[in-house]
């Protein structure tokens, strides 16, 4: 096989050797398929999709979709840990998709194909971000991303004027006040952090100020510049975790 990521198998084919490769690929590769084809399902209940055009995706997992030309859901499925095989019959590709537990069948038959293609496709462990608190939980487990060496002093630290998200401190000893947005900070964003700021410096404590927010205004941009404080968008947050988990996933390919 090619090492690129997507390799083009040639349709017109032998259909025995097509087979065969399909048969290759199968706990590798990402398999699509663009063909006329007819769908039968055997299990629970029963169902029958007549020749059509459609579109079949086969995962190294097991899993199985089949797409028509509307909706998101598809037309039928198989779920991961399912053992699909190909096979030759009177000229024509069939794909077989066995579920064991419990058990059902899908039955697919191609009377005509279009393109197949052989995808090596990411696999990502996606951060879905919805609240301020999860936001502040992948700062906590990855506290480099606002400061080097930094630890966590406190979370949801009461003020007078408020609690600060997160507290953390440097190596020097100076504390850093992290405010966290879910949302575009603007400048009310900046004070409610200035005031933070302010109540610490005030009792002589050394403290800087950092802004968390997927963006920020111009205004509110130029204010925490001025005031001497800092802004982290969540993108560069959410990129330094992930090329961490790169890194550590390259690392255990050498550990193993």
């Amino acid at each position: 096989m090619s090492s690129e990521e997507c390799i083009s198998i040639n349709v017109n084919a032998d259909c025995e050797d097509v087979a065969r490769k399909l048969n290759e690929a199968r706990n590798r590769y990402v398999i699509v398929i663009a063909g006329a084809m007819t769908v039968e399902y055997i299990g629970r209940a029963s169902s029958y999709a007549p020749h059509g055009v459609r579109l079949f995706i086969a995962k190294p997992d097991g899993s199985l979709v089949i797409h028509e030309a509307q909706k998101v859901e598809p037309l039928n499925w198989q779920p991961p840990k399912s053992v699909i095989k190909y096979e030759c019959r009177g000229g024509n590709i069939y794909a077989v998709s066995r579920r064991f537990q419990p058990v059902e069948e899908v039955i697919v038959e191609f009377s005509k194909l279009y393109f197949i293609w052989f995808c090596k496709l990411a696999v990502t462990n996606l951060v879905v971000i919805g609240r301020e608190s999860d936001i502040v939980k992948v700062i906590l487990a990855n506290t480099d991303v606002i400061e080097s060496k930094a630890k966590v002093m406190g979370v949801d630290v009461p003020t007078p004027y408020g609690k600060v998200d997160i507290v953390l401190k440097k190596d020097d000893g100076t504390l850093i006040l992290v405010e966290v947005k879910n949302e575009r900070a603007g400048i009310a964003a900046v004070m409610q952090l200035k005031r933070y700021v302010d109540y610490y410096r005030e009792r002589g404590i050394n403290v800087e100020g950092v802004l968390v927010a997927p963006s920020i205004t111009d205004e509110a941009y130029a204010y925490i510049v001025r005031e001497g404080m800092r802004f982290v968008d969540l993108k560069s947050i959410f990129s330094a975790v992930v090329q961490r988990e790169r890194q550590v996933q390259g690392l255990d390919k050498y550990i193993r």
